[in-house]
């Protein structure tokens, strides 16, 4: 089954669409296996998952879901059943990539049947949304979902959406039979390590990085932009890296004021301590929030220590008030670790601009939110606090080297 794809579709609605793409599928030497998520009609073909296993998989009936006229009572169904069967045809070895068509109730479907999927599995929606100022996160989560807008409406075989098809086809096709590596690992034969930073942490992310690739390991950095971090924990909980380098919690701090940037999830940094994976913590980050323009900020914002990153973002200091619920938060995940972990502490600040002289340096804040981590820490967390910033070398290189004792112990 290793060139077999997933066609997700809902056939009451795109049934010569699917059928068209199973063609030009099997036409390049694949198999398909076709999946409707219809409501409304029995399709005319034959089908290898039906409509009525996808509404099962939900604990629901087709009958009752017509019944019930609950247009949001049906979707709702067909994006959970096939969420469920997915996984289960994954898991059973019954097809290594996914392809979905549809408009944007056909969008929700097929991308909730993808998200499911370990990473490295190819997985490609042809979706009417994918344009405009439409916003993608709902539909792509943390996934490597390719989002292919289909520019007409996939409502017929014309010029336009054969083309569209034909195109979608063959990227599906070349996906799942070049693949060189297995889904849910990392593709070199090093150990893999996840590391998270941000541009305000980028110097000493960097020399982490060149030091633990010269000691042999893979390096993966994550981007703390509201997703990178939870795409992190969801590739740590399927057991793609062997520790975890989280020098920047950026995303705890701004999701705890709803900033650009907060963690779309509230399980940041708790996939390693939940798996017993090594992890070496520092606070990179963790004290401000990304805002949009300056001319659009709150008044309450425009008052606090800012600096302007770009046209924009704006990056504002959390209150006191919230680094403190920051560090509780924070203190309450390290404490709930089930193996190694070690905190450490920059005492001559937390992110580029927090040093003295520049723009965000503000010591006694930072002082407060680091008592009060303190206070709230499990006594069995280990804290080393070092007198530097954290960018410098004096800071990043016992980070690394009490990562890499962790790591040998691990071998």
């Amino acid at each position: 089954m290793d060139k077999t794809i997933l066609i997700i579709a809902t056939l009451d609605t795109k049934e010569r669409e699917a059928l068209y793409l199973k063609e030009k599928i099997e036409g390049l030497g694949c198999s398909a296996l076709l999946m409707d998520a219809g409501i409304l009609a029995e399709p005319a073909a034959a089908v290898d998952v039906t409509r009525n296993d996808v509404a099962r998989a939900a604990n629901e009936t087709i009958d009752a879901l017509v019944k019930s006229k609950n247009k949001g009572r049906c979707i709702h169904a067909m994006i959970e059943g096939v969420a469920a069967l997915s996984k289960k045809l994954f898991e059973e070895g019954r097809f290594s990539g996914v392809i979905g068509i549809g408009g944007a109730q056909g969008t929700d479907i097929g991308t909730a049947g993808m998200r499911v999927l370990p990473f490295g599995v190819p997985k490609f929606m042809v979706s009417t949304v994918a344009s405009g100022l439409a916003t993608f996160g709902p539909y792509v989560g943390t996934k490597d979902i390719v989002m292919m807008h289909s520019v007409a409406d996939l409502q017929g075989l014309n010029t336009v959406t054969k083309t569209v098809l034909d195109n979608a086809a063959a990227a599906v096709c070349g996906m799942v039979t070049t693949r060189k590596y297995p889904a849910g690992r990392t593709a070199g034969k090093r150990r893999a390590v996840a590391m998270s930073m941000l541009g305000t942490t980028t110097p000493g992310a960097l020399r982490a990085k060149e030091t633990l690739e010269r000691e042999g390991f893979e390096v993966v950095s994550f981007h703390q932009n509201g997703t990178g971090g939870i795409a992190m924990e969801d590739m740590i909980l399927e057991g793609m890296f062997d520790g975890v380098l989280d020098i920047n919690l950026h995303e705890i701090g701004d999701r705890v004021v709803r900033g650009l940037h907060g963690a779309i999830r509230d399980y940041r940094l708790e996939s390693a301590g939940k798996l017993g994976v090594p992890q070496v913590v520092a606070p990179g980050s963790i004290y401000y929030t990304v805002q949009g323009p300056y001319d659009g900020m709150a008044e309450e914002y425009k008052k606090r220590k800012y600096i302007i990153h770009n046209p924009n973002l704006t990056l504002v200091r959390l209150s006191d008030e919230e680094l403190c619920e920051t560090a509780e938060i924070t203190a309450s995940k390290l404490n709930a670790a089930k193996g190694p972990v070690h905190l450490f502490l920059p005492l001559l600040g937390m992110a580029y601009p927090d040093r003295e002289g520049l723009g965000h340096w503000d010591p006694e804040a930072d002082g407060l939110f680091m008592r009060e981590l303190k206070k709230a820490l499990d006594p069995k967390v280990p804290v080393d606090e070092i007198n530097a910033h954290i960018n410098d070398p004096e800071f990043i290189d016992p980070v690394v080297e009490r990562f890499l004792s962790f790591m040998r112990k691990e071998v």
